[in-house]
């Protein structure tokens, strides 16, 4: 699936408490189910739905009571045969489990049964197990299920180690079609005016994987292998389903080469859903998706939007592989289903289309992990999980940007295609089964012959990441490292340490080239490497997860490193990041960064720029008083004028995507931070020929320009980006929604924050919309003031699975002890468990702001001046 305090003492005390309640929450293990025969029949009119559910059994021994999981269903009828006979059960609810026990007068004996359930259900509108979207006037019915929603659709065993076969059925109107995990194997009319649609019996798979869509959905068909493919929507979408097809097929194909085995679904169906929690969720044969991340308008839209759609695709498609047919035993190993989808997503794109750079895009994946990985209160990898509250909370950059780095940092340590035969030696132990890490791992480290257990182990269950310092010297003719390994997180203890793959790269009689690696395991060793290097990266290829930290002789040599291009554009990435990464923490000197940006600025158009922008921009949000930004702003123009200049205003035919990015990135910062007054004027006049329909805006530009003409935009603006939103098609109206929050004016910003909590705004995007506005300097507070009145009907309209940790996650925009008492004050008051970790998180995010702001004062005073 693709996603996004108390004190110490009493956090402990209450888990403590809580243990054996939480515990309960995991079924008994006294039955294992086999086979479900699930008939479901909606009714989009009532809104409600009615199901009947046989699940063949084996009990391990003797029981008179059955306990699996419901919720917010109404048993109508409940029976359990065994050994020929029949009893017909009483149900007890337990709410607060999410369970229903059934109880018949004497014991079922040990072996096969069958339990029969009639029920009713609701379809909700909170986007979880079987639910309500809308578009075009009308309803539809589909289900999220993962993380435990299935109970809500069915009574089931939802524990993903209790995998099962399924036989699905729907009965629905006439008008409507469905979609299912199965190939459609019947289609029968019914007098009701409705008809009975039955799928092929599916593969054993785990509850969370089921699925069920209704409504009036069209697709484009295609295949590749053998493998039919469809791409599949609501009517007015159709002409924007053709490039996922495009992408899909490329994709199966590639994977189908890459596994040793086949896609191992009968089909393979894509869906775009009007109303949908998640960015996407891997169903085994049956991909639902937010339309947003799946809908491409060929004539106006950006290759950055094409790369998205491309990548999530992607990321589901390895999950058929990496979740479906391997499942993880239970969600603390969540890591072996999305971190290794994350791995995988960009290997088909950098064979389709290597221009779009997705190397640097998981470079910029792992900086995202990093950031949070180096706080007080990240987790490990492998985090022990019990309740449902607990386990919505591990879908974060942990699980998937994490465990993505440290499977590439594995595999560029024992070499892609030793790595490839190992994970297909994998997949083939646990095919249609339950892995573990430690399944995982010891499998690994058989079949590459290299001791990666240790290293895996010490990176999934440990939580934070070592900051490796190098001290690089010449002794006659070899170059001496001098290696140590410290956790980053002050919340780890000093003396922890990991088992580091550390590979180099550097220069040598004149040459540029990668060396070997070297595995840090102690506190401190030295490596001797031949010759003496006038320079020494220590993250070759960027492949490693760990910072490095280089003392001010070092990361001047390797400035000059950056002018001849010897680093390449991941390198030089992993190099701002790593820099910026020890400004945060007070290890160094602002104007190290600065001095850093300034050099790559001028070296070379390279799209490492646009990670430097981009802490440019947090620079300008968070760092700069009032008395230094005039000269802060004449720095950025300074540093970045030359680099637009050089780029030009406008993309030329046949220029490449990189150019393109590096450009929109630029002209952005110039406009944003650097208050450049030709930038915003060239923004608002290009806005305004769009706007009046006498010319457009280059796909790649379009998304900037809008919102730096947003800044000061007046109503007359404001009520043509509205206007817009109106008849836009799916990507254009996300770019014109989110320029709403860029406008100064508190009268906008009003209108704005209405607008959110209006019915013209669905569900899935309000959190976006006031995340939006919080994130902005001049509307932060106003924002964040109405998202405290009005948090009843906010918590309300939101799930807490992306909808509130989103909101939540906003507040990390401010920089100042005052807000940051105010933010956790108020979720003490609106304490939520289920964002209990967000909340910590973004409290110390700001306390990290303010630590920061504090420490490079100085610092930046004195640069600036």
């Amino acid at each position: 699936m693709v996603r996004k305090a108390a004190s110490v003492t009493t956090v402990g005390a209450l888990l403590f408490a809580a243990g054996l309640l939480i515990h309960a929450q995991r079924l008994p293990t006294l039955v294992v189910p086999e086979h479900y025969t699930l008939h479901l029949t909606p009714n989009l009119t009532t809104e409600t739905f009615q199901g009947e559910v046989s699940i063949a059994v084996r009990v391990v021994q003797p029981t008179d009571r059955i306990t699996l999981n419901a919720a917010e269903i109404t048993f109508v009828d409940t029976t359990i045969e065994s050994g020929g006979r029949v009893q017909r059960a009483t149900v007890s609810i337990d709410g607060g489990q999410e369970t229903a026990t059934l109880s018949v007068p004497e014991a079922v004996t040990a072996g096969p049964a069958t339990i029969k359930i009639r029920y009713t259900g609701v379809l909700n509108r909170q986007l979880r197990g079987f639910y309500l979207s809308s578009a075009n006037d009308r309803k539809y019915a589909v289900t999220q299920m993962e993380p435990t929603d299935a109970r809500r659709a069915f009574p089931c065993f939802d524990e993903p180690a209790l995998k099962a076969t399924f036989d699905i059925t729907a009965t629905i109107d006439a008008h409507d079609t469905a979609i299912s995990n199965g190939r459609l194997v019947s289609d029968t009319p019914e007098l009701s005016g409705t008809h009975t649609l039955k799928f092929s019996t599916s593969p054993k798979m785990s509850t969370y994987l089921v699925a069920l869509a209704v409504g009036d959905w069209v697709c484009v068909s295609g295949g590749a292998d053998g493998v039919p493919i469809r791409i599949c929507g609501t009517p007015d979408r159709k002409d924007q389903l053709g490039f996922a097809l495009q992408a899909a097929e490329f994709t199966m194909r590639y994977f189908n080469r890459y596994f040793s085995i086949k896609y191992p679904f009968q089909k393979l169906d894509i869906l775009g859903v009007p109303d949908f929690s998640a960015g996407a969720m891997e169903n085994a044969g049956a991909i639902f998706f937010r339309e947003r991340l799946l809908l491409v308008d060929e004539a106006t839209a950006s290759n950055a939007n094409r790369e998205q759609v491309a990548n999530v695709i992607n990321h589901e498609m390895a999950h058929q592989w990496f979740g479906d047919l391997v499942t993880m035993q239970w969600w603390d190993d969540i890591w072996l289903n999305e971190g290794f989808a994350t791995w995988m997503e960009r290997k088909p794109v950098q064979e389709w289309h290597p221009d779009w750079n997705p190397q640097l895009d998981e470079v910029r994946d792992t900086q995202s992990a990093m950031n949070t990985d180096a706080m007080d209160s990240t987790r490990p990898i492998r985090t022990p999980v019990e309740s449902p509250d607990e386990i919505n909370q591990i879908f974060d950059a942990i699980a998937y940007q994490k465990t993505g780095a440290v499977v590439r940092m594995v595999e560029a340590y024992v070499g892609p295609e030793n790595y490839r035969t190992a994970i297909n030696a994998y997949l083939k132990k646990f095919a249609y089964g339950n892995a573990t890490g430690e399944g995982y791992w010891t499998t690994i480290a058989q079949a590459t012959g290299k001791p990666v257990d240790g290293i895996l182990a010490s990176f999934i269950t440990q939580k934070s990441m070592p900051l490796v310092t190098v001290k690089r010297s010449c002794v006659g003719d070899t170059t001496k490292l001098a290696l140590s390994q410290k956790p980053i997180s002050s919340a780890v203890p000093a003396s922890t340490t990991w088992q580091i793959p550390v590979c180099f790269k550097r220069q040598r009689n004149g040459k540029v080239e990668p060396d070997a690696c070297a595995v840090l395991s102690k506190a401190e060793d030295t490596v001797t490497l031949d010759g003496c290097s006038p320079w020494v990266f220590a993250n070759a290829s960027s492949a490693g997860y760990y910072r490095t930290a280089y003392d001010t002789a070092a990361l001047e040599a390797l400035g000059g490193a950056l002018k001849t291009g010897a680093l390449t554009p991941v390198e030089q990435a992993s190099l701002i990041e790593d820099v910026w990464a020890l400004v945060r923490i007070n290890e160094q000197n602002l104007a190290q960064f600065f001095d850093l940006t300034a050099q790559i600025a001028k070296a070379q158009l390279t799209p490492a720029i646009t990670n430097a922008t981009t802490r440019v921009n947090y620079v300008s949000d968070h760092l700069i008083d009032a008395a230094q930004r005039p000269a802060f702003e004449r720095w950025v123009r300074d540093a970045f004028g030359p680099v637009a200049a050089k780029l030009g205003p406008l993309p030329q035919p046949q220029e490449s995507d990189e150019r393109k990015q590096i450009r929109a990135a630029v002209l952005y910062t110039l406009g944003y931070a650097g208050r450049d007054d030709d930038v915003l004027k060239e923004a608002r006049r290009r806005v305004d020929m769009m706007l009046g329909n006498a010319g457009r805006i280059d796909p790649s530009l379009e998304a900037g320009y809008l919102q730096l003409a947003a800044i000061n935009g007046d109503a007359a603006l404001y009520d043509k980006y509205t206007e817009q939103l109106k008849r836009a098609n799916q990507s254009r109206q996300y770019q014109f929604r989110g320029a709403l929050t860029y406008f100064s004016d508190p009268v906008l910003q009003t209108r704005t924050m209405e607008y959110a909590l209006s019915p013209d705004i669905k569900s899935q995007d309000l959190p976006y919309v006031l995340a939006g506005l919080i994130l902005r300097p001049w509307s932060a507070h106003n924002a964040w003031e109405f998202v405290k009145t009005n948090w009843s009907a906010i918590e309300n309209r939101l799930g807490v699975f992306q909808g509130l940790p989103s909101v939540v996650e906003s507040t990390t925009s401010f920089c100042d002890t005052a807000s940051r008492d105010d933010v956790r004050r108020f979720f003490d008051q609106h304490h939520i468990r289920a964002i209990d970790r967000q909340i910590r998180q973004s409290i110390e995010a700001i306390d990290r702001c303010i630590d920061t702001r504090t420490q490079q004062q100085k610092n930046l005073s004195v640069y600036l001046r």
